[in-house]
């Protein structure tokens, strides 16, 4: 029976991250169109634009997350985790999907500052974690642990990152002064920055957990 639900729920999520890509050709050129003539808030959104149109795009909008969410729960039915463990699991990555796009007001830049000094803190906890355990672990382990590192290393990279391209450098949460100072292309550098560095993460995050999987 969990491996049927397992099976499911898996079809499902590749279904929407599969609209993710594709869904873009489809959705993006109404939304777009839809900005030329208003739509650029809610009120707006909906005199323009149908319902079926509307829930075309939060289909779309959601797909990623929904995608994840659902390949997430389709493999937690093929671990033994706990019926408990699960429904933590599920229901806290529906309650945040459901609130992940509610508006949320403009943060200072001490919200910034606190959340960016936070993080900072937990990339020197990560680090001395894995520079005090590692002799303790097998050395197929110890490989395993340095790529975990080193996707740890391009995911503090890429938070970094972050801060000059939204804040000052390149200003992407004030266009109007991206613009002024024409900053237009080291805004773009920056992302491709982001990007690189996220996908770096990514990589050797996978390596790790194929690495531990062959021990």
């Amino acid at each position: 029976m969990n491996k049927k639900v397992s099976t499911a729920l898996i079809i499902v999520g590749f279904f929407f991250l599969l609209n993710t890509i594709f869904g873009r050709y489809i959705v993006l050129p109404g939304y777009l169109a839809g900005l030329e003539q208003g739509a650029g808030t809610l009120e707006g959104a909906g005199q323009v634009a149908s319902g079926w149109e509307i829930a075309r795009y939060l289909l779309w909008a959601y797909s990623f997350k929904l995608g994840i969410y659902f390949l997430m729960l389709g493999m937690m039915f093929r671990t033994e985790m706990s019926a408990a463990g699960k429904w933590v699991i599920g229901v806290g990555g529906f309650v945040y999907i459901a609130f992940a796009y509610i508006p949320l007001p403009n943060p200072t830049s001490i919200v910034f500052g606190l959340a960016g000094g936070l993080m900072m803190v937990l990339m020197v906890f990560v680090v001395w974690r894995w520079g005090n355990g590692r002799s303790s672990l097998h050395p197929l382990q110890q490989t395993a642990s340095d790529y975990r590192l080193a996707g740890c290393f391009f995911f503090a990279m890429a938070t970094y990152t972050l801060c000059p391209l939204l804040g000052v450098k390149t200003f992407a949460l004030s266009p109007e002064k991206m613009i002024a100072y024409g900053l237009q292309g080291e805004a773009a550098s920056f992302a491709f920055h982001l990007v690189i560095e996220l996908l770096l993460g990514w990589i050797f995050l996978a390596l790790s957990f194929h690495h531990e999987k062959n021990l």
